[in-house]
């Protein structure tokens, strides 16, 4: 058996240095041929050097490979390598693998953990540049989509808004209705522990109905939406593009955009303004239980403080948020829903995405309204 183990025999002739593979060299025995390539790299060499291949026992793909990367590995170290009695299957092997021009060059070291860092954060911000520049121009779609159908009525699809606005809105009232009396109590009564230190609990009605109002009632109406809304358009989207859906609209002549997208966008926009005011309702309410039964006031008096402290100004800063935010969300939704690629993970990455880019761009959206209204005086 010692015979078909490949080996590499090397004769000195004159100022060349003649390479005589032998045995099998075939994917069984890559084991034992794979150093012997090696140690011819372990001596000195001539300039001329020869393989002679006409003792090789056999040979599979694998012992080619190993024999050609040798070979080349020693022509890009200068030296001069010619091949004798190679015979046409070798040479028909040879030929075949000789585009992948394979080497012996050294496995590059490992990065260190910073050098890898620093690696995915580029790659990171990269992506976040990419998909920023996506959205940007998924946004302009949805623009002149929403623009041509206002010049076109008739391709507005009335039937599918309504029915849009009613899973939307109304089948949410009940979550926002219970999250919104929730924070109203718990906002109350963080609240009166604090201002009862100064002797001023009574004030407690007037941060409850400025905050809820201004603030965290469009705000916890556009994080509960982006959860529950937003996931469920992106994964709806996400699942016609696997089923080929949309691309059955594109072979009937119909436009995703204007059956799919613009409807769902425009029921956001329209059912927002009034999820926010329900929102805000019922987080007076909450407050109000709370401050009446710890602070013992009536609730005409609770009432009468509210309408003091609540200005219209005030009042429309935070319904004026909600068109947008609606906006934000259903375009964030259905653009990742349209990146869908064609697998169930694929649709559970999106709807993630979308939830929470949603709810990243509603933040940073209500930081930068708050702060140009204060700066304009409302």
């Amino acid at each position: 058996m010692t015979v078909h183990i490949p080996k590499i025999e090397m004769f000195s002739q004159k100022e060349m240095l003649i390479f005589k593979p032998k045995g099998l060299w075939v994917a069984k025995y890559a084991k034992e041929a794979s150093p012997e390539c090696e140690a011819v790299f372990q001596k000195k060499l001539p300039s001329h050097l020869i393989f002679d291949l006409g003792d090789l026992g056999g040979f599979d793909t694998s012992g080619v490979w190993l024999l050609q990367r040798t070979i080349k590995a020693l022509e890009q170290k200068g030296y001069r390598v010619e091949i004798k009695n190679e015979s046409e299957a070798f040479q028909s092997l040879s030929t075949r693998i000789d585009p992948f021009k394979p080497t012996l060059d050294k496995i590059p070291e490992q990065m260190s953990f910073f050098q890898q860092r620093l690696l995915h954060l580029g790659k990171v911000s990269v992506g976040i540049v990419i998909l920023a520049r996506e959205l940007i121009i998924f946004l302009g779609q949805v623009t002149i989509g929403s623009i041509s159908v206002i010049f076109h009525p008739r391709r507005l699809r009335l039937t599918s808004i309504v029915a849009h606005i009613e899973n939307f809105g109304v089948n949410a009232i009940p979550i926002i209705v219970l999250m919104s009396i929730s924070l109203g109590l718990v906002l109350a009564y963080q609240g009166e522990e604090q201002l009862r230190r100064f002797g001023a609990e009574i004030y407690t009605i007037n941060l409850v109905s400025i905050s809820v109002v201004r603030e965290i009632g469009i705000l916890i109406t556009a994080i509960l939406v982006a959860g529950r809304t937003g996931s469920a358009i992106t994964a709806q989207i996400g699942i016609m593009k696997i089923n080929q859906e949309i691309d059955a609209l594109n072979t009937l002549g119909l436009n995703p955009m204007e059956v799919l997208i613009i409807p769902r966008v425009i029921a956001l926009v329209l059912v927002m303004p009034l999820l926010a005011f329900i929102s805000d309702i019922a987080g007076l309410i909450g407050g109000g239980l709370m401050v009446i039964f710890s602070l013992d006031i009536s609730p005409q008096l609770y009432i009468t403080r509210v309408g003091e402290s609540i200005t219209i100004g005030g009042f429309w800063v935070g319904i004026m948020k909600a068109p947008l935010f609606g906006a934000i969300i259903g375009i964030v939704s259905c653009f990742e829903g349209m990146r869908v690629e064609g697998t169930a993970e694929s649709v559970g990455i999106c709807t993630t995405r979308s939830v929470v880019e949603g709810i990243f761009l509603v933040t940073i959206a209500d930081a930068l309204l708050s702060i140009f209204f204060t700066n304009i005086g409302i």
